[in-house]
């Protein structure tokens, strides 16, 4: 047995350094009562599905690890239908789908888990094929009143609607989901352009970016310098016209460099070389993502704005990128699901890092971190709630702009779905 402290190895530095009260590794009819009859109010299950989030471990608290026995990946190839166990890493599901030449709109990291898709699930492929939960098509799992639970998109009850929209953007205050169905789409090429720009040079690439087809996407990211990756999926000779009509127009743009892969599952974004810190072993971190609609006549304020955050930031660690929305995730009926900020067109994020045992360091950083989201918050007034943070003075606003209109009927399934409070609280 190892040592308390190293018992969960995940890729969160500050999760994997937790000094667990227990690790569980399966959900068993006892272990809603066998656990948490002696919980004081402020504890609660911790679950870890990819273990890329500060919040799948805390000091002191049992964490529910499914990685090792829910792990299962199986292809209905007729239904093009692909069920995965709750603890199944993104990069698992590309590397099976690669093989047999389909697809799933993953993110740009191939780390996290179901966490990633229950979340909302952003990735360079939604405005054309929406949001990972828009292509759920089954949930199994246990409420937190130990409840099992099974539901089919297309076979739901009257009173099982709501909870349906729930999971979707909600489900780690609802559930433990231990299988997930979700629609796979044919593979086909991906043309990616990238390359380090300029703040001037990235204000003309967000004007034009606003104006892309659904088949492209921009994502950007500025830490030291700036690095972009326009991707282009080309499933016909359309894409393939629309696609070069849109290259000749970033001809002048020297800097970048086109690369062609026969599909989605082969690309790995942002390269070592960007030297971002995420797997560094002795850093904590936390990240804030927000969202928000075209900035239109606005992109050179925001420029400027972006460049007052870097300057500010308090280490080389510290950055923050985005992420393009639009196309099909606007189409989508915004009451299908808990995410419902379906005007989104951007999805910025505020990486903040410090040396872990740097009490000092962190809380210069976390005031970075939300002094940048103060001054994001012109561009980007909504929150994407793809990290709890409800260990940060940030949670409760940060779960009211996830939720708004309809965070008074989420804490309405939480007292049904998880009375005892048993998973993260709102």
């Amino acid at each position: 047995m190892k040592k308390n402290k190293n018992l969960l190895e995940v890729p969160n530095i500050n999760s994997s350094d937790a000094q667990l009260k227990k690790i569980i590794y399966k959900v068993e009819d006892n272990i809603f009562n066998r656990f948490f009859n002696s919980f004081s109010k402020s504890e609660y299950l911790c679950v870890c599905s990819g273990g890329t989030t500060s919040s799948c471990a805390r000091d002191n608290f049992i964490t529910l690890d499914l990685r090792k026995e829910y792990d299962h990946i199986h292809l209905e190839k007729e239904k093009n239908l692909i069920k995965i166990g709750g603890g199944v890493i993104m990069k698992d599901l590309m590397n099976f789908l690669g093989s047999q030449n389909k697809i799933f709109p993953t993110g740009l990291s191939k780390l996290p888990g179901a966490g990633y898709l229950l979340t909302g699930g952003i990735s360079p492929l939604s405005r054309r094929y929406g949001l990972a939960i828009d292509n759920i098509e089954t949930i199994k799992g246990y409420l937190g009143n130990g409840t099992f639970i099974s539901l089919e998109k297309n076979n739901l009850s009257s009173d099982q609607k709501l909870l349906w929209e729930g999971f979707k953007g909600a489900a780690p205050f609802l559930a433990i989901i231990t299988e997930i169905g979700l629609k796979t789409f044919q593979a086909h090429p991906i043309q990616i352009i990238e390359g380090f720009i300029n703040d001037n040079e990235l204000s003309k690439i967000i004007n034009l970016a606003e104006g892309f087809p659904e088949n492209l996407s921009l994502q950007w990211i500025y830490a030291q310098d700036i690095y972009i990756y326009i991707l282009a999926e080309i499933r016909n000779d359309l894409d393939k016209e629309i696609t070069k009509k849109y290259l000749n127009k970033l001809e002048n743009f020297s800097s970048l460099k086109i690369k062609t892969y026969e599909n989605y599952n082969q690309i790995n974004f942002f390269p070592k070389e960007l030297d971002l810190f995420e797997l560094n072993k002795n850093n904590h971190s936390e990240v804030i993502s927000l969202l928000g609609e075209d900035l239109k006549e606005r992109i050179q304020i925001f420029i400027k704005c972006m460049k007052e955050i870097i300057r500010s930031k308090p280490n080389n660690s510290c950055y923050v990128a985005s992420q393009q929305l639009g196309g099909k995730t606007k189409e989508i009926d915004p009451k299908s699901s808990f995410f419902i900020h379906r005007k989104s067109t951007w999805k910025p994020w505020i990486y903040a890092s410090w040396k872990k045992d740097d009490l000092k360091e962190k809380e210069i950083v976390l005031n970075w971190m939300n002094e940048s989201w103060e001054k994001l918050k012109i561009f980007f007034p909504k929150i994407h709630l793809a990290q709890i943070h409800n260990h940060l003075n940030s949670h409760e606003e940060e779960v009211y702009l996830s939720f708004e209109e309809r965070l008074s009927e989420l804490k309405t399934l939480k007292n049904i779905c998880d009375p005892e409070s048993i998973l993260p609280p709102l």
